[in-house]
């Protein structure tokens, strides 16, 4: 019975971890280590691309193949779902094929999609913004990102809640999105959880940045390590001159 319930509690981690990551990620912050002037510099172009990405980016296509496994109690699943996304944050999507474990399916990648409908909504929006309401930033160091100039920056929430992460973000230079972002939730949500790890990327598509790929380990009592990955492929994206 006591394993049983470890691997619940595992699999609603996962799904927590995945709708953490599947929020949206505008950025904003006020918080520097000696390089104000190039933080608020970055900040900034941030800001501007977030404001003109959600004003150009009309709706997208997408494919998305959801893995999830616990090796310890040989549980996995498979989902492949295909979403439609329309701006201001509207999810519609549509399941293609399932396999595997129907514990994992309903736990895990059913409350994610659930829970992409709430992220739309003004108040999900709002609770899980990398902004300056919700975090401070810090300036670590310029660095290269797949061939790209990017910024690497610290994030520490002000509040701990569901939504919270604490870790880092690398920042095109050029186009000011977010490429790439790690850390760990900083409210820990479980009793059986002692250790996460998310890591988020983004490609640039059209000239819009969308997720690429997403992946989250977990080291959970009794039931060890779980990992859960989703990777993206784009049908279609409109833009507001494509729409025009």
């Amino acid at each position: 019975m006591r394993r049983r319930a470890a691997y619940t509690g595992t699999v609603k981690y996962l799904a927590f971890v995945a709708v953490l990551g599947s929020l949206a990620t505008s950025a904003t912050a006020v918080q520097n280590n000696g390089h104000a002037s190039e933080l608020n510099g970055i900040l900034n172009q941030m800001r501007a691309h977030d404001d003109w990405q959600s004003r150009h980016l009309v709706e997208y296509q997408m494919r998305r193949r959801f893995y999830a496994v616990n090796p310890r109690f040989k549980q996995e699943s498979m989902l492949e779902v295909k979403t439609q996304f329309h701006q201001p944050g509207t999810f519609e999507s549509e399941i293609l094929r399932s396999e595997g474990s129907e514990l994992i399916r309903e736990r895990v990648f059913n409350k994610i999609l659930e829970a992409e409908k709430d992220a739309g909504t003004e108040k999900g929006s709002q609770e899980s913004d990398i902004s300056p309401v919700n975090y401070d930033f810090t300036f670590i160091q310029k660095q290269d990102c797949d061939g790209r100039p990017c910024y690497n920056l610290r994030i520490i929430p002000k509040r701990k809640d569901k939504y919270s992460l604490e870790g880092q973000i690398w920042v095109d230079a050029e186009d000011g999105a977010i490429v790439r972002m790690i850390g760990s939730p900083a409210k820990r949500p479980s009793l059986w959880t002692f250790g996460t790890q998310l890591e988020r990327r983004y490609k640039r598509l059209d000239g819009v940045w969308l997720c690429n790929a997403m992946e989250s380990t977990s080291d959970i009592l009794v039931a060890g390590k779980s990992v859960l990955r989703v990777d993206y492929t784009y049908l279609d994206i409109q833009t507001e001159n494509a729409a025009n």
